[in-house]
């Protein structure tokens, strides 16, 4: 069994709500719900909201910005008091969302990239700051300073199935260091762990009522405020302690989820306004920005669905507005603004026909390669907990019967909203628990990476590649930039076998050289259609690996040497061998240095990575 940290933390950072839960080796899971200005309702999330100054200091995050949130001042821009609020950050700190966002006008999107990460840095501070006070709390090290930076602290942390580049997954690891994660105490780390799909399926595996038998398929659909994340998933092992499942094809993610469905409610809104201009300039600013976000229709949204809640017409209270205000033109009777049964539901439909299309596509996927039917649908995330969105899927499914899902259903995963956070931590346990057998034991790679080697020249096979002559031995000569491929698109990969790479460097007998720099590359091309070498187009450079072998000495190399003849000279050198090992994570890529069979660790980081800017924005899917 694995050692056990003190203090395990899996953070879902959301694109409108973020959760937090935590566990030590002697407590099962705790979701953090003392959220700072949410009183006594012990919210199990916080919202994923700041307010800046005029000065751009914060003035307040998570629910502490309704305190403040009096809609005197623009969304994510200067009004009356100066005061700017931001949210939505999240998805922008991918640049794809950020610059299409841009494009289309969208209001909350920030002016440049460094904006966003600069909000999602702040806001992620803050959560910070109170999951060490809570926790302190929590564990009897409140008034015991530096306990915390003492104690052996994980933190987990989960993306988005759309973010593909390893230039968003970088950009995010800087966010998740500046705001304090895994740097306050020496041991402290902080690492990104599964996408949100494969947590939410961990949990679903993991503690579903469900009893799934060995063999079983089904797809997880987590969908939350800004991505729908889906992974189909095949039980590999149905031990009711320790499960096991693969994955069955890469996870896919699309941009679909609730903040969608405000942003539609709130052109709804302002185009019944556009035709009132007179009544418009009366209003609040920013009056159907408020709609969407007060209560009334946040119920709506949440109870759509729910048999005793569906009525012909919706009537959703206007904030502001006093109930002896009516207006048959506005269809507002009493302060409230009406709408039809219809009208709510085309909020959602937009929605629902992106998570169906996507569904058939993974039962499409299922038919191509000869699979079993897949048996169940599980939704999770905020509005996979929709009634409304359940029920719609379902009918689907029995009104269109695919021939892979003939008898599917769709059921709610258990504590939807915190599938996330409970999948990181089950994960964790069972790997500490068992070994490192973790609940994901294979997953699908979503691009190919390689590894530039030299080798020793053919002709037959290296024609018109670069070729250098050996140093030391005369007859043979290496074809160089040649590309050694570690895994290919579409291969399992078992989270607990590193990709190795070998690596041997010829030294003179005085050459005291300890650093050596491999490039690895990635590549969308199918298998089949991989290059060999540098020379051959497909292939990027991702990174440079910096190998610190500094503190090795010359006894612990091997000696080669050759005695020489009348004919040939003899030569001498030591041969330096050591390993790269590629761990392929869900979302990230990590690195160690192995010499004699063992990982290195001189006092020194012994291995370091520099990404090409190219390279990490080439997408893995």
């Amino acid at each position: 069994m694995s050692q056990q940290p003190d203090i395990i933390v899996s953070v879902d950072l959301g694109t409108t709500f973020t959760g937090v839960g935590w566990r030590s080796p002697r407590t099962p899971i705790q979701v953090i719900n003392d959220w700072p200005g949410s009183g006594d309702r012990g919210e199990r999330k916080v919202p994923t909201k700041l307010i800046y100054n005029a000065d751009e200091t914060l003035s307040s995050w998570g629910y502490m910005c309704d305190e403040e949130d009096d809609f005197d001042y623009q969304v994510n821009g200067h009004g009356t008091t100066g005061k700017i609020r931001r949210e939505f950050f999240k998805m922008f700190v991918d640049s794809e969302n950020l610059v299409a966002a841009q494009e289309q006008g969208v209001l909350q999107a920030p002016k440049t990239l460094q904006e966003a990460q600069r909000y999602a840095t702040d806001y992620l501070k803050q959560v910070y700051e109170h999951i060490k006070r809570s926790i302190e709390t929590q564990v009897g090290l409140s008034y015991f300073p530096g306990g915390w930076a003492t104690m052996v602290v994980d933190f987990l942390f989960s993306v988005p199935t759309t973010w593909t580049r390893m230039e968003t997954i970088n950009a995010f690891k800087g966010i998740i260091r500046n705001a304090g994660f895994g740097v306050e105490g020496p041991r402290h780390s902080a690492q990104i762990d599964l996408t949100e799909a494969e947590a939410a399926a961990v949990a679903t595996l993991k503690t579903s009522a469900i009893k799934f038998r060995q063999g079983s398929l089904f797809l997880t659909v987590d969908a939350g405020g800004g991505t729908t994340d889906l992974s189909l998933m095949r039980v590999t092992s149905n031990n009711a302690s320790f499960p096991q499942m693969a994955q069955l094809a890469a996870v896919k993610g699309i941009g679909i989820g609730s903040t969608l469905i405000d942003r539609a409610f709130i052109r709804l809104v302002e185009q019944r306004l556009s035709t009132w201009p007179d009544v418009r300039d009366k209003l609040p600013a920013n009056f159907a920005v408020r709609m969407a976000q007060g209560h009334y229709f946040k119920t709506v949204k949440h109870k759509f669905g729910e048999k005793v809640y569906m009525q012909p017409q919706f009537k959703i209270q206007m904030e502001g507005v006093s109930h002896n205000f009516s207006h048959s033109g506005l269809g507002v009777e009493n302060g409230r603004m009406v709408f039809s049964l219809l009208e709510i539901q085309a909020l959602f439909d937009t929605q629902i026909e992106g998570v169906i299309k996507q569904t058939i596509e993974q039962l499409n996927w299922l038919k191509e390669n000869d699979m079993a039917d897949q048996e169940f649908v599980i939704l999770s995330g905020g509005l996979g907990s929709s009634a409304y969105v359940r029920q719609s899927i379902q009918q689907h499914l029995v009104s269109f019967p695919h021939p892979n899902a003939t008898k599917a259903v769709v059921v709610p995963c258990q504590d939807p909203q915190l599938v996330v956070v409970r999948g990181l931590l089950l994960d964790h346990q069972q790997r500490m628990e068992t070994g490192h057998m973790s609940v994901l034991a294979t997953r699908i790679a979503r691009a190919s990476y390689g590894i530039i080697m030299k080798e020793v020249y053919s002709p037959a096979k290296h024609f018109d590649e670069e070729v250098i002559q050996d140093p030391f031995n005369p007859s043979k000569r290496w074809a160089v930039n040649q590309i050694k491929w570690m895994i290919r698109k579409g291969d399992m990969v078992n989270p607990n076998t590193p990709l190795v790479s070998q690596f041997e460097y010829h030294l003179a007998e005085r050459d005291t050289t300890r650093i050596w720099t491999a490039e690895v590359v990635i590549s969308q091309n199918e298998p089949s259609f991989l290059p060999t070498s540098l020379k051959q187009a497909g292939a990027t450079k991702l990174c440079q690996v910096k190998s610190n072998l500094e503190g090795v000495q010359q006894h612990q190399l091997v000696l080669k040497q050759k005695r020489g003849t009348c004919f040939a000279k003899g030569y001498k050198f030591y041969l330096c061998e050591f390993e790269v090992r590629v761990i392929v994570a869900p979302a990230d890529l990590r690195f160690e240095l192995w010499f004699g069979g063992q990982r290195f660790s001189g006092n020194h980081e012994p291995i370091g990575v520099q990404w090409d800017s190219a390279g990490a924005r080439v997408r893995a899917e």
